[in-house]
């Protein structure tokens, strides 16, 4: 669904009724936009680079088939074709701005259907802009999850800001068999922030030197790339964490709230402990 038909669903959803087919919004993703699942809850996907969005609707299809009542929203913030995959990753000014209508969108969603929960799913470049989109969040908006799959940020970004936006946990998805695109590829190209390092998508994220607020680094989960996963369609590769199967049996149990896998940030605690006076929590 792209954002300009999200918004007029909103309008509609504010009215008492909301249209399948809105304006903007692809014929086969109008079933997953309804009143009824917008009453239960709102998942919004984000693509990595190049706008292709296959991951998305393999990750849309998984979480259906999961039983998952709440809304799935693709949320299509590239160039497009025109800019390719390189026009998304070097444009930090626009993909920032992307973020903050993302923001936008879920502060709207939020003030329509209050007490609802949120997640928000985003894979390799995505996963920077939903990053970016929790940083700019107002502070009485928060979201109950979100999920960075493969992100291409670089290993030291501080968390801290966008996880005050997170209210129970942020999982980190990585994975060392993922050299081409996020040691190599991101150690030439740079990272969507702008970073020419391997990516938190290959290693995970690790404490920064001096984060703005470390406690918060309490609320992250990472989880590394094992053998044990190619059961469930998960080679370690790129696009490993976006099939359909591992949506269906990993990623829905962690959207409501029945499985909270992973590991937390090495040293994450210990830094915890020493927050400065007056942090905020």
């Amino acid at each position: 669904m792209a954002v300009g038909g999200w918004r007029a669903g909103l309008v509609v959803l504010a009215g008492a009724v909301l249209a399948a087919g809105t304006v903007g919004c692809q014929t086969s993703g109008r079933k997953y936009v309804t009143r009824q699942r917008l009453e239960t809850g709102l998942v919004v996907s984000l693509d990595g680079v190049g706008g292709y969005n296959w991951g998305p609707r393999w990750l849309r299809g998984g979480l259906d088939e999961a039983g998952l009542g709440q809304a799935i929203v693709i949320y299509d913030w590239s160039k497009g074709w025109t800019g390719l995959w390189v026009g998304d990753l070097v444009d930090e000014q626009r993909n920032r701005a992307a973020a903050r209508d993302l923001a936008h969108m879920i502060a709207s969603y939020e003030a329509t259907m209050p007490d609802r929960p949120v997640t928000i799913i985003g894979h390799s470049g995505g996963a920077a802009i939903v990053v970016w989109a929790l940083e700019s969040m107002p502070d009485n908006v928060k979201v109950e999850r979100a999920i960075l799959l493969a992100p291409a940020l670089a290993p030291d970004y501080d968390l801290s800001e966008a996880l005050r936006a997170v209210r129970s946990r942020l999982y980190v998805t990585y994975s060392p068999a993922d050299v081409a695109p996020m040691a190599a590829g991101t150690a030439v190209f740079g990272t969507m922030d702008r970073q020419h390092s391997v990516s938190a998508g290959w290693l995970g994220f690790k404490l920064p030197p001096a984060p703005a607020d470390p406690g918060q680094y309490a609320k992250v989960r990472q989880v590394g790339w094992t053998p044990d996963l190619m059961k469930l369609g998960n080679w370690g590769g790129h696009m490993g964490w976006t099939t359909t199967r591992f949506a269906r049996e990993y990623l829905a149990p962690i959207i409501t709230g029945q499985s909270d896998p992973g590991e937390p940030l090495a040293g994450a605690q210990a830094a915890g402990q020493k927050r400065p006076a007056g942090a905020r929590g």
